[in-house]
Formats: structure tokens, C-alpha cells, sequence
């Protein structure tokens, strides 16, 4: 049997992407959505006429027990997992003077606590099955350096790279945890999100495939863990 796969967040823009990756490199695929499940039903559809294993899922990551909820529904389709690729986030541009507890509540349950959570139960699965598994965690060039204008989704996504060191160390070797941290791939879908996208040191603007390109490398490179990989053609440099 081939690996099985997690994505949160996969039926559009970069989630899709390492869908796709993952499905082209011989894995089991499961679709997590929330809003846009029927997008990643459609996306599934045209996965499994090119010959792929593809399951579709759907939870809210947002409430208390989402995560945990969205983990059992993946074993309950597919029976095994064996990575989690923690894509799904939020992000709203909210400066830090405007910024109350619900701002930072509402960005962290997403962007922070679901992929702990999904870290947490994929560790448990896989001790159960005394086999090894990866996780790997989307965050942003910005954690590079001190940016203003979006805290709570710059505190979230700090948090997340925290947690990928300090989890790598305390969960190996059960469970390798890394990251990528894309750059201004493309445009956020809400129009108070957008922003300009910045210098790009090596002169090309990054794209979903590169950035699926990364997280694929990190999901099959067994002796790798606690990395973060910046796939940002050079903007955390600046």
C-alpha cells in the first residue's frame, strides 16, 4: 500500500498544488475542505481519473475539537495516515492597535492549535502502528524578520515554527516535523489582505508548484527534520 497523505485546506491555490504533487508522486491523497468542499470533490474527481487514491473530507479547523474530528474522519476513510501537511491558515492584515483577544483567538485556533492538534494525533496513530511518519507545516517568510501591519497572523505562524523545532525534537523518531515558508506567491482571496508583494532577491516571484516542489521533497526526505525551508525567491534575505 502507498503512503497516505493529510492536506488541510487542499482544494484550492497552494493546497492543490501539493495535492497534486502528492498524487503524481504515488501517494494516497486525502482532501480536507471546509468551505470549499465541493471545489475539492471536483479536484478529487479529476485526481482519480489519472489514476490516483483520493479521499475528500470535510471539518472546521476552527472549532474546539476540529482538528481531532478531521483526523478520526481521514482514518475513518482511509484506515492508515501517515503525514499530515498542516496548509490550511487565515490571514487579515490587523494592526496591532486594533487587534483585540478575538483577532488573535480566531487567527491562532486556525493557523496554530489545528496543526498541533493533527501533529498530536498523527504521533498517536503512528506509535499505535509502531511505524514512522512526517508532518510538514506551511508559515510565511515573514517570521524571518519583525513585520507590522498583521500580529495575530505573524504571532500564529511564529508559534508554528516554534512548535515545528521544539515538536521534532520531542517527537522523533516516530515523527519527523519540518516546514516551508512560501513567500508572496499569490494573491490573498480577500481584498483587505492584499499588500505589495515585495523584493525578490533571485528576480522571480515563486509559484504554487514550487512551493508543492518543497513540501514534497520534505515529506520524502527521511533523514530530515526540524527544518524550515524558505521558498520565497529570496525575500526573507531582505
Amino acid at each position: 500500500m502507498n503512503s497516505t497523505v493529510l492536506i488541510t485546506g487542499a482544494a484550492r491555490r497552494i493546497g492543490r498544488a501539493i495535492a497534486q504533487w502528492a498524487a503524481d508522486h504515488r501517494w494516497r491523497v486525502i482532501l480536507h475542505a471546509n468551505r470549499s468542499v465541493e471545489e475539492a470533490r471536483d479536484f478529487g474527481h479529476a485526481l482519480e481519473r489519472e489514476g490516483a487514491e483520493v479521499y475528500v473530507i470535510r471539518g472546521d479547523l476552527a472549532e474546539p475539537e476540529g482538528a481531532r474530528a478531521v483526523f478520526e474522519q481521514a482514518l475513518a476513510v482511509a484506515e492508515t495516515v501517515d503525514a499530515v501537511v498542516n496548509n490550511a491558515a487565515v490571514f487579515s492584515r490587523m494592526p496591532l492597535a486594533e487587534a483585540d483577544a478575538a483577532s488573535f483567538e480566531s487567527v491562532w485556533r486556525i493557523n496554530t492549535l489545528a496543526p498541533v492538534i493533527l501533529t498530536q494525533c498523527l504521533y498517536r496513530h503512528l506509535r499505535k502502528r509502531r511505524t514512522f511518519g512526517c508532518a510538514v507545516n506551511l508559515l510565511d517568510q515573514r517570521i524571518a524578520e519583525p513585520s507590522i501591519g498583521a500580529m495575530p497572523y505573524l504571532l500564529s505562524k511564529k508559534a508554528l515554527e516554534a512548535f515545528t523545532l521544539s515538536g521534532a525534537k520531542e517527537l522523533a523518531p516516530t515523527l519527523r516535523i519540518n516546514a516551508v515558508a512560501p513567500g508572496a506567491v499569490l494573491l490573498p482571496e480577500s481584498v483587505s489582505g492584499r499588500e505589495p508583494a515585495g523584493n525578490f532577491p533571485l528576480g522571480v516571484r515563486p509559484a504554487p508548484d514550487d512551493v508543492a516542489a518543497a513540501v514534497g521533497f520534505l515529506l520524502e526526505a527521511e533523514t530530515v527534520t526540524g527544518q524550515v525551508l524558505y521558498v520565497d525567491g529570496g525575500q526573507h534575505l531582505t
